[in-house]
């Protein structure tokens, strides 16, 4: 007898258990196991500014655990503790969501991040449905959203203090410049000094000319004219020749590292050049 009572406590414990743990379930909308809620609780929006405008738009979708004879429509709310605003950072489709009758999901809204307002940094919409179906951990999603250029350009990128090599296979060269801008044109550098094995600058400067950037470019272009730039060779033994001089024949400067590759042609008062060597600057 003491067995059969022992099995039915054993029985009842089980059963208060399995009660209770439902009654856990049911607190949930008040309908069991049914409830609405967000398909994810974040969704990032990262874009660059020079990407079409369809990677801007992103779905949102709610999802219920039962279908329904009739159709459910819920209201979406913004957090006030949101960062990102409405109509000037990010647009909705709409704020009503709408789950047809017969469905489990939801016809989506859009959000649209408009991304020339956006700033580098994160800001978040937060987005609630506060109803009755609901689930606590369902009823609010987090956009996040940001914009990043792949390769951010500033004129102020083309100038100040670059150091310059020229491998052993080119001139064999290495040290630090100065570059500086046309006060009229700031895509008309200066380089300051002469990258040549201590000779005496005479002061002229050795001018690019650099393709002005338009969105989209990643390397501008850039030549230059002649420049005499030492007038007196015989720091180094050549007495009869004066005119050294470096011309920038090709090159390209490039926004993402902010780097410039160069070609020099190197030229004295001898018809001949000495030929055309690669030079890169970088800070």
């Amino acid at each position: 007898m003491k067995k059969y009572l022992l099995l039915s406590a054993i029985f009842c414990f089980a059963l208060t258990n399995c009660t209770n743990e439902g009654m856990e379930l049911n607190t949930y909308g008040g309908k069991g196991l049914s409830f609405v809620h967000f398909v994810g609780d974040k969704l990032d929006i990262s874009t660059a500014l020079d990407e079409p405008a369809e990677h801007n738009v992103r779905t949102i979708t709610i999802s219920s655990t039962e279908k329904s004879d009739v159709e459910r429509s819920y209201t979406l709310t913004i957090d006030p503790s949101s960062t990102a605003i409405e109509g000037t950072h990010y647009t909705l489709s709409s704020k009503t969501i709408t789950i047809p009758a017969g469905a489990y999901a939801s016809n989506a809204i859009t959000i649209t991040v408009v991304v020339d307002n956006l700033i580098k940094d994160v800001l978040t919409a937060i987005l609630v449905m506060d109803d009755k179906d609901f689930i606590d951990y369902g009823s609010v999603m987090t956009v996040s959203m940001n914009r990043y250029d792949l390769c951010e350009f500033e004129e102020s990128m083309l100038v100040g203090t670059f150091n310059y090599v020229s491998p052993p296979s080119e001139w064999y060269e290495s040290g630090v410049l100065t570059l500086t801008a046309d006060p009229g044109d700031p895509y008309k550098i200066y380089i300051q000094g002469i990258p040549s094995e201590g000779l005496t600058w005479n002061g002229t400067p050795i001018v690019l000319n650099v393709q002005p950037y338009a969105p989209g470019l990643t390397d501008l272009s850039l030549s230059g004219p002649k420049a005499v730039v030492a007038d007196d060779l015989g720091e180094w033994g050549y007495p009869y020749y004066t005119n050294f001089a470096f011309e920038a024949v090709s090159g390209s400067f490039n926004v993402c590292s902010g780097a410039y590759t160069i070609y020099f042609e190197i030229t004295d008062d001898d018809p001949i050049p000495w030929g055309t060597y690669l030079f890169t600057f970088s800070k």
